[in-house]
């Protein structure tokens, strides 16, 4: 099976890069697994079990383009130690974090079946069913690279977002977390901030049945509804994803977006970060004068 990076989706490659640098930082020993799959190459795997002699280790046949593999926007990754290759657990969910963190989505966040090796681009949803709608086939979604200029460059180096990863990948939550239908370049700019406005908007939905319309516009109802509003470590709520992809949109680094999320102590910090550089009291609680500071 493939473990070529080059065959994935370009931006894809650019975060895998971004992952890997990020687990050497952590001593985290990654090793990159399946990547894109041919069509061949996924009835193989559907074969296993089935009329070839193993354990079924996939329900989609080839033929269906089921797998987010055929796709080329996901990837398989494993403990690169002989022996150990899946026997740890917290390897698996810290790299799971750290991939969450740079905008992808993690398998072991399914329900039913957990997939905890697996990340991937979550553009298009957890399955392939906006895929195969919008394009069919692999080899119709694969000339939208070209077309959008997301093609691999001609030197076979890794194609960059032009402005900051995390930021990207906090345009990509917001899109997820509310339809905040922006590009997802990495440059913090108009309409980026006022996805952020329809990210808390949603939140304050979600958690205090506001009623607002997510709008971005932040008038005398939406500023009612924050109100005196906070969250803090410990605590689970949909104002803490909130605040995760807000951070990201100003460029500050989290443990992953989860929806509700759950404050962790890399949220905590991050808040903490955030406050000290904007002079405001550095305690930790994303309350209602540090949402409106990351809103503005």
């Amino acid at each position: 099976m493939g473990r070529e990076i080059n065959k994935l989706h370009p931006r894809l490659q650019k975060i895998i890069s971004q992952l890997q640098e990020e687990c050497r930082k952590e001593n985290l020993v990654l090793g990159i697994g399946e990547c894109f799959r041919t069509v061949a190459e996924q009835d193989a795997l559907y074969a296993q079990g089935r009329t070839k002699s193993g354990s079924i280790i996939t329900n989609a046949p080839g033929s269906s383009y089921s797998s987010q593999h055929q796709w080329g926007i996901a990837f398989d990754f494993y403990k690169n130690v002989s022996g150990h290759a899946y026997d740890d657990d917290a390897f698996f969910q810290r790299v799971g974090d750290i991939g969450k963190s740079l905008g992808l989505g993690w398998g072991g966040d399914w329900s039913g079946f957990v997939d905890r090796t697996h990340l991937y681009l979550p553009d298009w949803g957890s399955t392939t069913a906006r895929l195969k709608e919008q394009y069919g086939n692999f080899e119709n979604f694969r000339s939208s690279w070209e077309k959008s200029g997301a093609g691999t460059p001609s030197d076979g180096g890794t194609p960059s977002v032009s402005g900051s990863i995390v930021v990207h990948a906090g345009q990509i939550h917001a899109n997820n977390f509310c339809g905040a239908g922006i590009s997802a370049d990495g440059i913090r700019g108009s309409r980026t901030k006022k996805a952020g406005i329809k990210v808390l908007q949603q939140a304050l939905n979600l958690d205090y049945q506001a009623g607002l319309s997510v709008d971005g516009i932040w008038g005398s109802k939406s500023r009612q509804a924050l109100g005196s509003h906070y969250v803090r470590r410990g605590e689970r709520q949909y104002l803490v994803t909130a605040a995760e992809i807000l951070l990201m949109l100003k460029d500050y680094t989290v443990n992953g977006v989860e929806s509700p999320g759950i404050f962790g102590s890399g949220l905590e910090q991050a808040v903490k970060s955030y406050q000290k550089a904007q002079g405001l009291a550095v305690d930790g609680v994303a309350g209602s004068a540090t949402f409106l500071s990351l809103i503005g």
